[in-house]
């Protein structure tokens, strides 16, 4: 082997290149601020795998929050526990409820001067005034915060004190009274490795002081993700959905709503899937919900609508609910969800009666986007439409209730009172409705 002693220019680059391994350490800086929301839990899952894929010494979260969703908390810390890198904590003047949590769930907290972490407890707004939630979420979430702890090495009775009065830990807090840390108190009970000014002084703590400082970004999307799953805009989402599909179910051809209707839904699936609260049971509910509308305007009755069809709906209207709470959902939350996914269904089902209503005497064609074949449907452009009532045809195709007819020469579409009726058979147009004619077969008409 050689000797590297006796070869100086050898020896003084091993050296340089030790240094330089040693100088290139990185860590990852990610800030938490204001409101924790569903987005948050995506700046925080792209901060890790940014700390894993640069194989960084430390991931850094900088916490100033007075709490969020507890959902998207859970969520978070979920993140931090599976972490690949080293996670710490900085309390950057407060890590309030949710954000308790998140810095709990880090390896190593430091706090700021002035920084306080704690008063964790569930709560909700019920007309205006603020309420602590039901027991057994608090409960629920006592455990979490103590499970936490203890995963930390930390003392469990100190975290379960920030969420539940009920609990005293001797010595700093009393029945009666929640808890909430300070850099003196977080340092006495084991929540705080230390008071630092700056990031500089996390990382000259941490043993890294020179580090190479990279500043994780919020990205568009987790952005949008927040803005998406917010219950505003999920309701919008749902309404913009279920109309857009009723009306290309309703109206011959393909066009502007059906893509309006799709967009909107896989928009509403998309930002839900991205935070961890939809599934695949939710996409279930919803595609079997459809499956069911599409039967009962096509396949059953397509006239009155009945059982059927209510119980696609339902079905629709559980997977939009099911993709927007999670098993430790505050109260206001589920209720604001349940508000969201019904006014989206009601809309959506009055726009569209409302539409196929006027749309015979507005000539409404969308944008002229949908297909030739019905741009050009000779049962659209017949004014007055009352005249063709009373006037008798074939069938020119089987009518499963919903096919064509052709009354003097003129192909329209038409829907069976019936049900099923064989291509040929003779039909009678018994009312203009929406934008197609009802029709019984002759010689079945009520007496």
């Amino acid at each position: 082997m050689m000797d590297v002693m006796k070869y100086p220019a050898v020896l003084l680059l091993a050296v340089c290149f030790a240094v330089i391994s040693l100088g290139a350490e990185t860590v990852v800086h990610v800030r938490v601020e204001g409101e924790i929301n569903r987005g948050t839990v995506l700046v925080l899952r792209g901060a890790i795998e940014r700390a894993e894929e640069l194989g960084a010494a430390l991931l850094v979260i900088s916490l100033s929050t007075p709490g969020g969703y507890l959902d998207a908390a859970l969520q978070c810390r979920d993140l931090l526990l599976d972490a690949p890198v080293r996670t710490v904590a900085y309390v950057d003047r407060e890590a309030i409820s949710a954000g308790a949590l998140i810095a709990i769930s880090c390896e190593r907290i430091h706090f700021a001067p002035g920084g306080v972490m704690g008063a964790a407890t569930p709560v909700y707004f019920d007309r205006g005034r603020m309420e602590v939630a039901p027991e057994k979420l608090v409960s629920a979430v006592r455990e979490i915060f103590r499970a936490t702890a203890e995963a930390r090495g930390r003392n469990p009775d100190v975290a379960a004190a920030m969420v539940d009065r009920a609990v005293e830990v001797e010595g700093l807090v009393e029945v009666g009274k929640l808890l909430t840390l300070t850099p003196a108190t977080a340092t006495e009970w084991g929540y705080s490795d230390g008071l630092a000014e700056g990031l500089a002084d996390v990382l000259r703590a941490e043993g890294i002081p020179d580090a190479e400082l990279e500043e994780f970004k919020t990205s568009l999307a987790a952005r949008a993700v927040a803005v998406l799953t917010s219950p505003f805009f999920s309701g919008l989402l749902i309404t913009l959905g279920i109309f857009g599909l009723l009306v290309e179910l309703s109206v011959p051809g393909f066009g502007i709503p059906g893509i309006m209707g799709m967009g909107s839904l896989g928009l509403f699936f998309w930002s839900h899937f991205a935070v961890g609260l939809a599934g695949w049971e939710s996409l279930g509910f919803f595609i079997a919900g459809l499956i069911l509308v599409f039967l009962e305007i096509f396949v059953f009755t397509a006239v009155d609508f009945g059982a059927v069809g209510i119980v696609g709906l339902g079905l629709i209207g559980f997977g939009f609910y099911t993709a927007m709470v999670g098993p430790l959902t505050a109260p206001a939350q589920v209720s604001r969800a349940i508000i969201a996914v019904s006014v989206g269904l009601v809309v959506a089902l009055v726009g569209l009666a409302l539409l196929i209503t006027f749309l015979p005497r507005t000539r409404l064609r969308f944008g002229g986007v949908l297909l030739r074949s019905a741009i050009d449907s000779r049962a659209l452009r017949i004014e007055p439409r009352s005249e063709w009532v009373g006037k008798t045809g074939i069938a020119l195709t089987d009518l499963r209730p919903v096919g064509k007819g052709e009354f003097s020469g003129r192909i329209v579409d038409v829907v069976s009172e019936e049900g099923y009726l064989p291509k040929g058979t003779e039909i009678v147009i018994t009312r203009a409705e929406g934008i197609r004619f009802v029709v019984r077969k002759i010689g079945g008409e009520r007496g």
